[in-house]
């Protein structure tokens, strides 16, 4: 049975396993849900042997997971993208694993806040740039978070700081570690296809009713 993800027709939690699926090589449903879908997911979410139903969710075969965090982690196991045995390895691929993930909340909560956008936008952006200035220098020359290893926490790192790149690029593109990793993942043979569709192209971060939808 090929395995199927299933997430909103947006980028925002979904793309990372996305992203994990497509460097595989493997066989897999693309399952997306428009915003016309919602009443779909709410007749079916509770009737797919989920034990936490909710989106994104991946199943494989028995195994079935919620929780964007899990699912990536999943993935990662499954295609030998985790940082290994070393102790020192992991904890630093945990830690940036958690920054990636604040750095998204925050920069989703500016986003779906249509009424208050353009007024904490510029303080948003001084904050966001100095956890970057922080982030890069832990990082280091890379390529990747652990030099020439790809794990699934670069996978994170590049799709939540490119999501913010879509609205600040002059703001990320001071954070010259993290912009290396960016490049490191957009040249991986495995995502040519991906990164060169007009799905990447048009494809929104967010859906309509957010302030910036990253299609502006």
């Amino acid at each position: 049975m090929s395995l199927k993800l299933c997430y909103w027709d947006v980028r925002a939690m979904g793309e990372i396993p996305r992203h994990l699926l497509r460097y595989s090589g493997q066989d897999w449903v693309d399952d997306r849900m428009g915003m016309a879908d919602f009443g779909r997911w709410q007749a079916e979410k509770f009737t797919l042997g989920l034990d936490l139903p909710n989106l994104p969710y991946l199943i494989d075969g028995d195994i079935k997971v919620t929780q964007s965090v899990a699912v990536i982690r999943y993935l990662g196991r499954k295609f030998g993208l985790v940082p290994g045995d070393d102790e020192k390895n992991i904890v630093k691929c945990e830690m940036i694993e958690q920054e990636a993930v604040d750095l998204r909340s925050a920069f989703q909560k500016l986003c779906l806040d249509k009424e208050g956008f353009e007024e904490k936008k510029p303080a948003y952006l001084d904050s966001m740039e100095k956890k970057l200035e922080i982030l890069d220098k832990y990082i280091g020359d890379g390529p990747f978070v652990l030099g020439e290893k790809l794990t699934y926490v670069d996978f994170m790192l590049y799709e939540f700081v490119s999501q913010i790149r879509k609205m600040a690029p002059e703001r990320v593109g001071t954070a010259v570690n993290i912009g290396r990793l960016l490049n490191a993942i957009e040249a991986l043979p495995q995502l040519q296809d991906h990164f060169n569709s007009e799905l990447y192209k048009t494809k929104p971060i967010h859906p309509p009713f957010a302030a910036f939808t990253g299609l502006e």
